[in-house]
């Protein structure tokens, strides 16, 4: 075994068909130990490409080959500046595509688990990816009659000062020395995160990484609920004021549109209805997903 358990709620050895979808290629890293015993099927939103047009999509196909992981279709939809326009445009049709998507393949492939970045208000791919992961889950009971188990994993606690809270909801896996040496190994090698890793290893040392914590969605489309603004929108205003970025995405009038539209759709609102129509005609150009997606870029 690769891992041994401190917390787990409930046993996940009853689940045979795991997901992971992340919103950038990377994130895989913090739940490597997971990864590595699980094997789940691997959907990333973007490819991870920021401001400087670079993907990691290679990087992560590197890291996962060895593994025994399948990636799916639904790896790269779209670069970050793709997605970022698509979120100040407001181009809800693209993340209903996206939903579609995912919930496509979730059935396809019997998905009966699935692991997905939390929202934390850190970067909007994180909070729109765990967005879209609620909104396939809740399509699939709906279409299927079927349960996927729903949890999320959080990326920024290591460098933030908000305290961490575990509860009966976290399953912990306490990675045997082995893994972690191998988890270590594949963060410093994955070249576009270097210095990331780097500071988070300085930061809180080697140990801190031997536990994953996968934690229960108890509240799926959950929206930004912690004090002040979101870290993407104070560091848009200063990118602004620096000449870098020509305008900040916002959690209110940019990022809860679309919230509350995803929601609004899974869950069948009729505040919806007008959206669904249009929704309808997009997903009849080209509902199979990733060739579309890429397209309305």
């Amino acid at each position: 075994m690769a891992t041994s358990y401190s917390c787990v709620p409930e046993s996940l050895e009853v689940f045979a068909k795991p997901a992971l979808v992340v919103g950038h290629p990377g994130h895989e890293l913090k739940v490597f130990g997971w990864i590595s015993e699980y094997k789940p099927r691997v959907y990333v939103l973007t490819d991870g490409s920021g401001r400087q047009g670079v993907s990691r999509l290679l990087s992560t196909t590197r890291l996962l080959a060895p593994l025994g992981i399948e990636k799916e279709n639904a790896f790269g939809l779209i670069s970050d500046i793709g997605l970022y326009r698509a979120i100040l445009a407001q181009d809800i049709p693209w993340f209903l595509t996206a939903v579609d998507c995912l919930t496509e393949s979730f059935i396809e492939n019997g998905v009966d688990f699935v692991v997905a970045d939390a929202m934390e208000g850190f970067n909007p791919a994180h909070d729109i990816c765990r967005t879209l992961v609620d909104a396939a889950v809740v399509a699939v009971s709906q279409e299927t009659s079927r349960t996927i188990a729903n949890y999320k994993f959080c990326l920024t606690e290591w460098e933030r000062v908000r305290q961490e809270h575990h509860d009966s909801g976290c399953s912990h896996f306490v990675l045997a020395d082995e893994t972690l040496r191998r988890k270590l190994n594949a963060a410093e090698e994955y070249a576009e995160l270097q210095d990331e890793v780097c500071k988070a290893i300085d930061l809180r040392g080697r140990e801190y990484f031997r536990i994953e914590c996968l934690k229960k969605v108890i509240q799926p489309f959950q929206e930004y609920d912690y004090a002040g603004k979101p870290d993407y929108e104070t560091w848009g205003e200063q990118r602004v004021a620096e000449g870098a970025y020509e305008s900040t995405i916002r959690y209110e009038e940019h990022m809860f549109p679309i919230i509350d539209a995803i929601r609004n759709n899974a869950t069948g609102s009729k505040a919806c209805s007008a959206g669904r129509a249009t929704h309808a005609s997009h997903v009849q150009a080209g509902r199979s997903g990733r060739r579309a997606l890429r397209n309305s870029e």
